[in-house]
């Protein structure tokens, strides 16, 4: 499988690694920050290629690279933004600006056509979209942070990385760990900030190929889908819808999708009644 992360800065194991350790996965990673790129290269395993490149509109742009490098990004935070929820003042003015040139990932020669693509860039996630129509054809995937409440300043919003994934042929599948923040208030040092913090902030959005037409989706694309659902963002009921149509089409006995549901854990499955 042919994945792309853009924005793969190492603060955490990718949710693809599994996939990766196991052969069935080759990465090309994105990280135009570059201390986060080196980190990277450092731990990367065999199978994932970093380039310290930045991905976007192409042309030339300033990349606002903070010392916090996750929040790094083409936009400036928004100190109005940053002003009414109360968090993440202390990145403020602590940017430093570095001229770029972006590219497409329609231009990037060393990228293949991509089955599962992950995005992670900090309000440039529409660009980057919108650059890889021709790489993008044949995806079943895409996880990409949305934004819910504005960080940076000139970020596009929800509703327009909504319109350019489903118009490349993807809907909206499920959310992955949206993050909320207590928004700052006099009381706040008596409060439990996780269990009180309601203003939604970001999350990862899972988006897949629209299966409405099954004979317009190959049985490698379904095959891939099926894993990406089941190791990168546990969704067992889309595998099983998978292995289902794989089944119909005779590409694998029907008792796979049997066997799938055995080795779920058993809080997953239906309690059985006795009579």
């Amino acid at each position: 499988m042919r994945i792309v992360d853009v924005g793969a800065n190492p603060i955490e194991a990718p949710p693809y690694d599994a996939l990766v350790r196991q052969g069935l996965a080759q990465v090309w990673g994105f990280e135009p920050h570059p201390e986060a790129a080196a980190r990277l290269r450092d731990a990367a395993p065999e199978g994932v290629i970093v380039l310290e490149r930045a991905v976007g509109t192409p042309g030339q742009a300033v990349f606002n690279a903070y010392p916090a490098s996750e929040m790094s990004s083409l936009f400036k935070l928004s100190e109005k933004s940053i002003g009414y929820l109360g968090h993440f003042r202390r990145h403020l003015g602590t940017e430093t600006e570095m001229p770029v040139t972006l590219s497409s990932l329609d231009q990037i020669d060393e990228v293949p056509a991509i089955d599962f693509l992950k995005i992670d860039a900090q309000g440039a996630e529409v660009d980057v979209i919108g650059g890889a129509a021709a790489k993008l054809a044949q995806a079943v995937a895409v996880v990409a942070e949305m934004r819910f409440y504005r960080l940076y300043d000139g970020e596009p919003a929800m509703g327009d990385l909504d319109a350019a994934l489903r118009g490349q042929g993807f809907v909206l599948h499920r959310f992955i760990a949206p993050k909320s923040r207590m928004l700052g208030n006099s009381q706040a040092v008596r409060l439990n900030r996780r269990a009180v913090g309601s203003q939604l902030i970001d999350g990862d959005a899972v988006y897949i190929r629209n299966l409405e037409d099954r004979d317009a989706v190959s049985d490698a694309q379904l095959a891939h889908l099926a894993l990406l659902a089941d190791a990168v963002f546990g969704s067992h009921d889309l595998v099983l819808w998978c292995l289902d149509e794989l089944a119909a089409r005779g590409v694998l006995p029907a008792k796979v999708a049997a066997k799938y549901v055995d080795k779920l854990p058993d809080g997953l499955k239906a309690e059985r009644t006795v009579a």
